[in-house]
């Protein structure tokens, strides 16, 4: 596989897989439109919602950069920051600390929860969740939320037209094109059918309210990529 401008994620298109792919933080920021901005308004974001003496999970941490970001920029006393990836392949450079932790677990399993959590962060995760457990999910993260606390939830949706959708994928091969082959477009799009399972913007909104989440306010979109500020 050769991409056309960065060497360095050179092996994260063709099979596609999270336990294999190289250099993952390289290869998300290149596919992902706007990624680092969207970082930079989660960390903005979060600080509004972060308190002294309580716990903020990353749910499908990859490879944990993002949320070590968030406990370099944060200053509250006592806050423990906790990845969870079911990827031994992204999660195994992460080196836990006295406040950072990264740990190898299914976000699935139905015994696992999120305790004295201020804020959760599901970004780019939900999407890849078999349907019948995403609403299982989310009802534990409300449940283990404190009261006043938050999730920030990213995905890449599904449109509400077959004509927006159209244009809006277009759009974004033009994007991927600035760094991948046509080929390797191709390919990776061939391969995420089988673990990507998208929902409109509507369904995703109608799922959160019905869970109980007292705001829900989009905070970013570009093309088909969308991020919600999600407030019990």
């Amino acid at each position: 596989m050769k991409l056309k401008q960065n060497e360095n994620a050179q092996n994260a298109v063709s099979n596609f897989s999270f336990d294999t792919i190289n250099d993952f933080d390289s290869h998300i920021e290149l596919s992902i439109p706007n990624y680092k901005h969207i970082w930079e308004l989660i960390n903005s974001l979060s600080s509004y919602f972060i308190v002294k003496n309580t716990n903020v999970y990353d749910l499908g941490c990859s490879t944990g950069l993002g949320l070590k970001l968030l406990l370099f920029k944060n200053k509250v006393e006592n806050v423990k920051f906790i990845g969870y990836d079911s990827s031994e392949n992204l999660i195994k450079e992460s080196r836990n600390t006295k406040d950072y932790h990264i740990v190898n677990v299914d976000i699935t399993d139905e015994n696992l929860t999120f305790p004295n959590a201020s804020l959760i962060l599901l970004i780019f995760t939900l999407q890849f969740l078999p349907t019948s457990k995403k609403i299982a999910l989310l009802k534990r993260i409300y449940d283990s939320l404190l009261t006043g606390g938050a999730m920030i939830l990213t995905e890449k949706i599904f449109s509400e037209t077959g004509r927006i959708q159209d244009i809006f994928t277009f759009s974004y091969y033009d994007f991927k094109e600035q760094n991948f082959s046509k080929e390797d477009i191709l390919n990776k799009q061939h391969d995420l059918r089988y673990i990507m399972k998208n929902n409109t913007d509507t369904e995703i909104k109608k799922i959160l309210s019905k869970i109980g989440f007292s705001y829900i306010e989009p905070f970013f979109q570009s093309l088909q990529f969308k991020g919600w500020l999600c407030i019990k």
